[in-house]
């Protein structure tokens, strides 16, 4: 026979799990008796009650089983320690627990002391307290300090267990789905990001691929041409200096800038034989030249870097008197942009060398800026490239004009020639005021000429 406690020993391991009592491993450790169990069932969820009163337990028991999926695994306990115990050996064993449900009255630590500890260990557990004596007092610290989810007196009715069971493990089971939902918005959130990152990244190389490629064929198309080669980097220079004469900011520079370069760019796919025609254009030829500025606008229009540009270009032929083409805008009514790249244009128009006539003198080509001041030309614009032309001085401005390799056009009069800044500007609505330059010429692509 063996001796009293080998007897108690042996009969708390026949009890089983609901006796609450523990078992001896082989290596002589005692284990809580609820972990046959879970060794047994290993992936599904599980609720715990944990009752000292084996009759309430057992009653619960039945009652939650029948009330739950067949999935779910409910396990008993007697003591706050054993559950404890429980709880860390599902945690680590990974199974969800679903719900903890606690009778106030455990000897040693009370119902609503221990769900303090496992609204602290196990947040995310369902909470449930049984008072076989309940109070207000009671209930306010058990929701309070304890987070439960249900305050029960006892006792706990079949209907309302079955009801309260499948609401909160319904609820649950939204919670997650939600979490689930969300979690996949997050991630569908981070992939659109980065794909809209990836387009935008897309959109703007190619953007600058078009960009390219119309300088490139603008420069290609000057290139073709020796009285026209780089025409459009020295309008550019003069539009600058203009621009910041009159005290535009850096964007409105830049803007002003680029329309300069590509002010011409229209003229991409025209004939070679009537741009550079020497004699005078038949009223077809002219009109296909007057194209330009709406082809060129239509060209760089898809484009969304180009939005504030596409405007100067169409309207830089436009006069500010409304004489000029394609739409016969007046005064202010004529974009910023398109009213310097205009009268920078014609400078350079004037100041050049073309197969048609012979570059004229810069001081003669300032005479005509102020005297079409008001009528092809904006007055503030005018004004501001006399400024520069006056405190850098005309002979500084004359490495800015470009002559055809091999054409002479002998002595240039503005190296010595004062600044025609003074000379009187001129009464918009004067008769007999042409446009800039002499007018015989019939080449309405050189914007000095009058397009009639």
């Amino acid at each position: 026979m063996g001796s009293t406690g080998e007897r108690q020993r042996t009969d708390t391991r026949a009890a089983g799990p609901e006796s609450g009592a523990a078992r001896v491993t082989a290596a002589g450790h005692w284990r809580p008796a609820i972990l046959l169990p879970i060794l047994v069932g290993m992936s599904r969820p599980v609720v715990l009650i944990i009752d000292n009163a084996s009759v309430t337990r057992v009653m619960h028991k039945e009652a939650i089983e029948a009330s739950c999926p067949k999935e779910i695994e409910v396990l008993t306990t007697a003591s706050a320690e054993e559950a404890l115990g429980t709880l860390y050996a599902l945690r680590d064993q990974g199974r969800t627990i679903e719900m903890v449900i606690v009778s106030q009255g455990l000897p040693g630590i009370a119902g609503n002391r221990l769900l303090e500890i496992v609204s602290t260990q196990f947040p995310a557990v369902c909470r449930i307290l049984l008072s076989d004596k309940p109070s207000l007092d009671e209930a306010i610290y058990a929701f309070n300090n304890s987070g439960v989810d249900r305050y029960i007196p006892l006792p706990w009715e079949k209907e309302d267990i079955k009801f309260t069971i499948t609401s909160l493990l319904r609820q649950r089971e939204m919670s997650r789905l939600n979490e689930r939902l969300l979690s996949d918005l997050q991630v569908r959130n981070q992939e659109l990001v980065v794909a809209f990152r990836n387009l935008d990244e897309a959109k703007k190389e190619n953007e600058r691929s078009y960009i390219q490629t119309v300088q490139s064929l603008a420069v290609a198309l000057e290139a073709k041409d020796r009285y026209t080669a780089g025409h459009s980097q020295r309008v550019a220079r003069f539009a600058t200096l203009i621009a910041r004469s009159m005290a535009l900011g850096r964007e409105e520079l830049e803007i002003v800038s680029q329309v300069a370069l590509l002010h011409d760019i229209g003229k991409i796919g025209m004939l070679d034989a009537i741009l550079n025609k020497p004699s005078n254009l038949t009223p077809e030829e002219r009109e296909l030249v007057k194209s330009h500025p709406v082809v060129g606008a239509q060209i760089l229009a898809p484009v969304k870097t180009f939005e504030r540009h596409v405007a100067g270009i169409r309207y830089h032929h436009e006069m500010f008197d409304g004489s000029g083409y394609p739409d016969k805008l007046k005064g202010e009514e004529i974009p910023l942009p398109a009213r310097i790249v205009s009268l920078a244009d014609a400078f350079d128009a004037m100041t050049s060398t073309r197969p048609y006539r012979i570059g004229l003198p810069l001081a003669f080509a300032m005479q005509e800026m102020i005297k079409m001041r008001g009528r092809q030309f904006c007055p503030l614009a005018v004004d501001a490239f006399v400024r520069v032309l006056q405190q850098t001085g005309v002979g500084d401005v004359q490495g800015l004009v470009s002559t055809p390799a091999g054409t002479s056009t002998g002595p240039n009069p503005a190296v010595t020639a004062a600044p025609a800044a003074s000379a009187p500007a001129p009464d918009p609505g004067a008769p007999g005021n042409g446009t800039a330059a002499t007018e015989s010429s019939e080449r309405p692509d050189d914007p000095q000429r009058k397009a009639a």
